[in-house]
């Protein structure tokens, strides 16, 4: 746990002094108010995990935390101010392809977290995985609605005007992909609970939150 913590604490420090370069980059070329809002939500968007544990009253999973600071500073820091959207072919489908996985893990937690007992059984294979896969799909669908949104005032991320339709579209694939392939790995998991098996970073990272935040309410 100690080494999971200075691990997160090395890795905020990164994210961090990448994330005021990128700032300084992204507002020299342009101080829009857009701009500015992007270098602001870069900056408090890692406090998310430890408002939601204040909030849900949840012990912290280190792992989770490198992960989302991860994830942010790829679509945020990098994507965004450093303009990694613009010289990295296809960054916005990789990004969401990602989410999938991401969001896909959150929906097994919120699965666990629901179901009464709280236990993990092999009879949850089928469920949990369908659950899981939904979810993702679910963000997928709810960020489109916000780009939709945030097109209505000035910036366009989804490109209405020109491929609105088609970058919709395969936003949404990607990330309905990355989350089937973790609910594929949710299923095989819980099918050979107790067997011993490699279980990869989306349940691995499952696991460590369902030890510090599940299992004991069971």
């Amino acid at each position: 746990m100690e080494r999971m913590r200075r691990a997160r604490n090395a890795v905020l420090v990164f994210y961090y002094m990448f994330t005021a370069c990128g700032a300084v980059f992204c507002l020299r070329r342009d101080a829009a108010v857009y701009n500015l809002l992007l270098a602001l939500a870069a900056f408090a968007l890692p406090a998310v995990p430890f408002l939601l544990y204040r909030a849900c009253r949840l012990r912290p999973v280190y792992l989770l935390e490198i992960v989302f600071d991860g994830f942010v500073l790829a679509a945020v820091p990098f994507a965004s101010l450093f303009g990694g959207y613009d010289f990295v072919p296809y960054w916005d489908k990789i990004l969401h392809f990602l989410s999938g996985f991401l969001f896909a893990v959150l929906g097994t937690a919120v699965y666990f977290s629901c179901k009464p007992g709280h236990k993990l059984e092999r009879a949850d294979a089928f469920n949990a995985s369908l659950y899981t896969w939904m979810f993702a799909m679910m963000s997928a669908v709810l960020w489109e609605i916000w780009e939709y949104f945030v097109s209505r005032f000035g910036a366009d991320p989804q490109h209405v005007l020109t491929t609105g339709v088609g970058d919709t579209m395969q936003d949404m694939i990607v990330c309905t992909v990355g989350g089937l392939i973790t609910a594929a790995s949710c299923w095989k998991y819980l099918r050979h609970l107790g067997e011993n098996r490699r279980k990869g970073l989306m349940m691995s990272l499952f696991e460590a939150y369902y030890r510090e935040n599940i299992r004991d309410r069971a």
